[in-house]
């Protein structure tokens, strides 16, 4: 492939949409994140709302409704919502990886283009428990304890999603080309150092995975 593609995986907390957000400024290239839900539902015909809701959450069988909207690109009709936005998406980021350079954040879309045989560069971001806490609390308008329910929260989602849908563990080290602590260097100097590190492997003719 003539293009890059990066997917960042992160922790609650840690910043890791907004790094992902001035990586893509910095290198000129399109970001996905929210936008993976918006181009899911217009490619499924599917309204957004019904959605938005089951976001990076695995299924849970006693409590949904089978979904029988969309239009033909639905393969998963009568399942769940989380299976059939987890399928759409999977379908969007293999045809944007393919189209061109791009970043994607979470929804799984590192295991999706190594199942496809995609190159991409694959990146965690964490931070320590009390940035997260403060960061998730400015950014939610929450109070100390509250924050810190809400990553513990959306944590254990993160990790429960990964798990149903690929079988394999979230955050761990290995199954990352690089780990980064945002707190180190804050977010601008984590997406200038990230910005840095994939231009290097350009130069290298470094794929990735």
């Amino acid at each position: 492939m003539e293009h890059t593609v990066i997917c960042l995986s992160r922790q609650s907390g840690s910043g890791g949409r907004e790094v992902g957000r001035r990586l893509a400024k910095r290198l000129n290239i399109p970001f996905y994140d929210y936008e993976l839900i918006e181009l899911a539902a217009e490619k499924g015909g599917i309204q957004l709302e019904r959605l938005e809701k089951v976001d990076e959450r695995k299924t849970n069988p006693w409590l949904y409704r089978s979904l029988y909207e969309g239009n033909g690109s639905v393969v998963t009709r009568g399942g769940s919502p989380n299976d059939t936005l987890f399928w759409l998406q999977s379908e969007v980021v293999r045809e944007k990886a393919k189209e061109g350079s791009c970043i994607f954040v979470g929804r799984c879309a590192g295991y999706i283009l190594r199942k496809a045989g995609i190159p991409h560069h694959s990146v965690f971001i964490c931070a320590p428990w009390e940035d997260r806490i403060r960061r998730a609390g400015m950014r939610e308008q929450l109070d100390e304890k509250s924050a810190a329910a809400y990553v513990r929260k959306v944590d254990k989602q993160r990790k429960g999603y990964t798990e149903y849908y690929t079988g394999e563990s979230w955050g761990k080290p290995e199954d990352y080309e690089l780990c980064v602590n945002s707190s180190v260097l804050g977010l601008d100097g984590t997406a200038e150092l990230l910005a840095r590190l994939v231009r290097a492997a350009e130069d290298e003719g470094i794929e990735g995975k």
